[in-house]
């Protein structure tokens, strides 16, 4: 059975990723260490140092190559300093599937440093938004989100992703495209 952090790989080769932009904090971390087990070296992390110039950097490879640029946020802060170049990207119908770790579900209730309404907070600049409640739905949600964001016309959405969601078990797997 494959976990969270694996569907989420899987959906990323299915869908031709090659480079993933962001910087992570420990709600990525999931898909960090996801991403040094991955022995095939196909998917690559293009680190920023500030999630403004991730997007920057995304925005400009997706209308580039004329793919969809994938990106890696963390939490509300980083989905915060996000939000400028989401605007730029959404103006430049850049189509970019954006994520962002959540604070673990079991938390939130005690709304823990760094959690928020990142749904809320990225609706303005996206096309569509939502929050992953269980690992047996994230494959049909990336797929979702890559399929609205080369729709026409392209843009930015985005996926909140609970920490926890990335180590669950996901009965349904990647979900065919």
């Amino acid at each position: 059975m494959l976990r969270g952090r694996d569907v989420v790989l899987e959906v990323l080769r299915s869908e031709g990723v090659t480079h993933i932009f962001g910087n992570p904090g420990t709600t990525e971390l999931p898909l960090i260490d996801a991403l040094a087990d991955n022995d095939r070296g196909d998917l690559h992390y293009v680190l920023a140092l500030q999630e403004a110039t991730a997007v920057a950097m995304a925005d400009g490879y997706a209308q580039a190559t004329g793919r969809p640029a994938f990106l890696n946020l963390h939490t509300s802060a980083g989905l915060g300093n996000a939000i400028g170049n989401l605007t730029n990207a959404q103006a430049n119908r850049a189509p970019l599937v954006v994520t962002a770790g959540q604070q673990d579900r079991r938390h939130l209730v005690a709304d823990p440093l760094l959690s928020g309404d990142l749904v809320g907070l990225a609706r303005a600049v996206s096309k569509w938004t939502h929050e992953v409640r269980h690992a047996d739905e994230l494959g049909t949600v990336l797929r979702r989100a890559f399929h609205d964001a080369v729709a026409a016309p392209g843009g930015p959405v985005f996926v909140s992703i609970p920490m926890d969601v990335m180590d669950e078990d996901a009965a349904d797997g990647a979900v065919p495209a």
